[in-house]
């Protein structure tokens, strides 16, 4: 299979990063490295009266007078993670429902559901309720639990067989979990 019939867009090679915009950039900087296990890769800021004077009203569409702290991370061996803490007038600085538009998660593949549980409890990670294992349709065997990191932004933890129902329809399968 080609690269353009795999990702749609002319010449694109992989994804690079996934971004969230965090309230905090030292408290998720911290979190992710000490907690989740993330290295960082660089800082950076952006806007009016930095290094980096960005226009970020035409690159973002936010105010012009906004002010952008980035964090770039890795986050295990597949993931970029891009932390934005952004500074700007009239601002909702409100942590969004996890049902509300446009609200990510990152979920992890973990080996026992419970010894994860109990580490991110012990870190300061609100547990919801769970786990729960699917017992039909395409994900069947699948464990899942949701957590939120101190700021509260959701997270899932999840494990999964080695072979899912889905499998039977398609030749191509979900990504993971890495070997030691």
């Amino acid at each position: 299979m080609s690269r353009q019939a795999r990702l749609g867009i002319p010449g694109a090679r992989n994804v690079d990063h996934v971004g969230v915009s965090v309230p905090d950039l030292d408290q998720a900087v911290s979190f992710f490295r000490d907690v989740l296990g993330a290295e960082l890769l660089f800082r950076f800021e952006e806007g009016p009266g930095t290094e980096n004077p960005a226009d970020l009203q035409k690159t973002l569409g936010v105010d012009p007078n906004s002010k952008l702290n980035i964090a770039m991370m890795r986050l295990g061996p597949n993931l970029n993670l891009e932390l934005m803490d952004y500074r700007t007038p009239g601002q909702n600085r409100s942590i969004p429902k996890t049902s509300d538009v446009d609200v990510a998660h990152i979920a992890f593949w973990v080996d026992d559901m419970e010894v994860a549980a109990k580490y991110l409890r012990k870190r300061g990670c609100r547990q919801l309720e769970g786990p729960f294992k699917s017992d039909r349709g395409p994900k069947a065997g699948q464990e899942i639990r949701y957590f939120t990191t101190p700021w509260g932004m959701a997270m899932e933890i999840l494990h999964r067989p080695p072979n899912m129902p889905y499998e039977k329809d398609t030749q191509s399968r979900l990504f993971g979990p890495i070997s030691d």
